[in-house]
């Protein structure tokens, strides 16, 4: 599963790892999970539609608003 480091834009511009793949993401920080995707349908996607690149994009907008997250 690829691995990418994204550094949040505002608030505290604190640094997360998403680890993402074909229908789901996970976002960890720390060491410390603070987002699962583990499929699709958990993301309101289609699995079809549900490409790794749609995945990474999620997570990074998830990031960013704080979205089902603290930061």
């Amino acid at each position: 599963m690829p691995l990418y480091k994204h550094r949040r834009s505002t608030g505290q511009e604190l640094l997360y790892d998403i680890e993402y793949d074909d229908g789901e993401y996970f976002i960890t920080r720390d060491g410390e999970m603070k987002k699962a995707v583990p499929d699709a349908i958990v993301a309101a996607v289609a699995p079809s539609e549900a490409s790794a690149k749609l995945m990474l994009k999620m997570a990074i907008a998830d990031i960013e608003a704080l979205i089902g997250m603290e930061e």
